[in-house]
Order: C-alpha cells, then structure tokens, then sequence
C-alpha cells in the first residue's frame, strides 16, 4: 500500500546498451508508471530518462543526475521506478541513494514490481533484502560474464576489452584481431622514436606537431608510455592479468619486432 502522504513523485525509466532479458523499453516503462500514479491519486509531476546507459555507473547517467538535482529543489514525495535495476542495479549503491539522498529530504522510493514503499518500517526492511539479492544478482553473472572469457581467452581468441591501438576487431563473431596498418604505422614511429632516447613528452609532442592524432585526441605522454609498455605489439596478447598473476597470453600478428622491443626494455 502506498503512503498516503505520497502526493507528488517523479518517475525514472532506463533501458541499457547490454541487451539483459528483462530491458523493458522506455514506453513500457514509462505507462507503467503512469498507471500506478493514476490507481493511486499520485500526481507525477515528470519523468527522466536514460537511453543505452549501464546501471552501475550513475556518473555517467544524465537523466538520473538530473532527476536527483530536480528532487532537491522542488517539492517531491517520491521516486517511482518500474523495476528496482533500472535504478541500480547494486544493492550497495541502492542503499546510498535512498539512506544519503532520499531520507534526509523526507523522498520516498517506490519500485512498482517489487510492490514497496521505503516511507514504511515494512518498505525499508523489504528494501535492504532485495538490495542484497541485487547484488548477488550481480555478482553471478559478473563471474559467469569472466568465465565466459577466460574461455574464450583460452581458444586463442579476443576476449573483450579495449582493442590496442594499432589493432582491429575484424570478426566480432570469430573474434579476430588484425592490423590497421595506418595506426600500426605510427605504433611502430613511437618504437622507433624511443630507441632513439626520445622522452617520452618530446614523442608525444613530435606526433602532435605533426596532427597525427589518437582516436581525435591529442597524444599524452601517458598514452606514449602505455603503448611502449603493450607486449601486444610484439605479438603477445594478455588477458586476465600478467602471466605472473595467472593470465592468459596467446598470439596475435605482430606490429614491431622483438629486436626492437628488447632494444628500449
């Protein structure tokens, strides 16, 4: 049962770039809502709204950083969701929110599906137990998500992550790394600057004079490092971690030589 002095709420809908089972649509979301507000006298004053976004980084949510800005300065009783993951999807954070933000501004938290109301004793004990199986949830299928690949690690393949500069995901099925010659080509003028005792900083200022660009972005001497650093680059991919640590290393074409590698190592 809803608080009765549950008179004016705002509504928030998200919908992930992760394609998970239950990634009820926006529109779906949002008339559930609605509904709910008009079965219970509750004037839903607006709605905010994330598109493609995860639901473990809420700093990276601008509908959800928003909606907390909005609360915050205007008269509102409650936050409605659908679901409680579509809001957070760690019970940790869940917690945080409702306990840091929504309780001190005297805000409720009500998620449709789960039926609860954290103005009530009941809402707020029924809360911090979904919390914790949330976030179960979540570590489940994170370990079943790295298992996944390890394995794939383990065939020789791309197991996810960012592709190294200098590299392309040819086959997203087959999981394939080739080279981009164009960025391979600047990859091995890096090598080449740094046997040659350049600093770090002065390669970097030596591509950036000459608008040769990262991804758009101008060179650091942090990018610079990183590269020199990337066994990848002789051939020798690692996922999981240094082999030290148990990682998996398997081939891939390489870019520079070992000659040279050995050279500035």
């Amino acid at each position: 049962m809803v608080n009765v002095r549950v008179k004016r709420a705002v509504g928030y809908v998200r919908v992930s770039s992760e394609g998970q089972i239950d990634n009820t649509s926006i529109g779906e979301q949002m008339e559930k809502i609605k509904l709910y507000c008009q079965l219970h006298n509750i004037e839903l004053v607006k709605i905010f709204t994330d598109e493609g976004e995860t639901g473990s980084k809420v700093d990276k949510r601008k509908g959800y950083n928003d909606m907390i800005g909005y609360i915050q300065n205007n008269n509102i009783d409650a936050i409605i969701v659908n679901k409680i993951d579509r809001i957070h999807r760690s019970g940790k954070n869940l917690l945080i929110m409702v306990e840091d933000i929504l309780e001190p501004l005297n805000i409720a938290f009500i998620s449709i599906t789960e039926q609860f109301d954290t103005s009530s004793p009941q809402g707020k004990l029924f809360l911090t137990m979904l919390g914790g199986f949330a976030e179960f949830e979540r570590s489940t299928i994170n370990a079943r998500t790295k298992s996944g690949r390890v394995a794939t690690a383990k065939k020789g393949k791309f197991a996810g992550g960012k592709v190294p500069f200098g590299y392309v995901l040819i086959d997203s099925e087959k999981l394939i790394l080739e080279i981009d010659k164009k960025k391979a080509d600047i990859v091995k003028s890096i090598f080449k600057m740094r046997a040659d005792k350049y600093s770090l900083q002065r390669i970097a200022n030596e591509l950036n004079n000459e608008d040769i660009l990262k991804d758009g972005k101008k060179w650091a001497k942090t990018s610079i490092d990183y590269i020199l650093k990337n066994r990848a680059y002789v051939g020798e991919y690692e996922y999981n971690g240094k082999k030290e640590n148990n990682g998996i290393k398997y081939s891939i074409p390489k870019i520079i030589s070992k000659q040279l590698w050995n050279k500035i190592h």
